[in-house]
């Protein structure tokens, strides 16, 4: 489970524990990690393995597969990913460019390439990467995230084509509006451009979703684990939304 530290990681991460799914762990900030893998043990009694590290640096990517080999391989992969900060595509350098793909792309791609050959062997294998609501609608300001979980969504798709017949499943999760400290962050950052009150900013922040409200992690995480479960075997390839219906596209 990567970056389970807090947010939808971290809410995925004990929906999981919650099912008695034996989990690794990894996220960049130790404290946090630590303070999450006591409250898996604490309200599930299993033990995470925890691997701190940043999934953006190759040495960082091959202790934790190290780690995971070890351990017996593994069985559901979940990709989770903080996102870039927000640019436009005009005020984007080439720096910041490189550094979204490094950010989103290699561990993706790196990770599959170890432990895809584990789940072929035993016919039985779950694949999730935590993408955005972006790759449906490009969001405005998130010039980096829109290109690079595109990218992201497009590789995962090319996978799931190629070890369906093993019964290994390749699938997106695409967050809409989802309290988490990221979309907090998000939020302040827009309002101090627009200069409205919290409660102005958020009256028009939801107006576009019909569920009338922001999403909860922990509703985000049900699906998730639906998506890694033996219910959802003939389910591959996809990319679904948890939005409130905020998604205008009807694909």
């Amino acid at each position: 489970m990567c970056a389970a530290s807090k947010g939808l990681g971290r809410a995925i991460a004990l929906a999981l524990a919650d099912e008695g799914v034996e989990l690794i762990i990894c996220a960049r900030n130790a404290d946090e990690l630590a303070a999450v893998a006591s409250e898996i043990e604490t309200k599930t009694q299993l033990k995470p393995i925890v691997v701190v590290s940043d999934l953006s640096k190759p040495e960082d990517r091959s202790q934790l597969i190290a780690v995971a080999r070890a351990s017996g391989g593994v069985d559901i992969l979940v990709h989770n990913t903080g996102g870039p900060k927000p640019t436009t595509v005009e005020t984007t350098s080439q720096e910041d460019w490189h550094a979204g793909f490094q950010q989103l792309f290699p561990a993706v791609a790196e990770l599959n390439e170890a432990f895809i050959p584990h789940m072929k062997e035993q016919s039985w294998g779950r694949v999730l990467c935590v993408t955005s609501l972006s790759v449906m609608e490009p969001i405005a300001s998130l010039a980096i995230s829109n290109a690079m979980r595109s990218a992201v969504t497009s590789m995962l798709k090319t996978l799931a084509d190629e070890v369906a017949k093993n019964n290994v499943t390749v699938n997106c999760l695409a967050p809409g509006a989802i309290w988490t400290g990221r979309i907090e962050s998000l939020i302040r950052t827009r309002r101090e451009k627009t200069g409205q009150t919290e409660a102005e900013y958020m009256a028009d922040y939801v107006k576009p979703i019909p569920a009338g409200r922001l999403g909860t992690p922990e509703e985000f995480a049900a699906a998730a684990v639906f998506l890694c479960s033996d219910q959802a075997s003939y389910i591959t390839g996809s990319t679904i939304c948890v939005d409130g219906g905020k998604r205008r596209s009807t694909y």
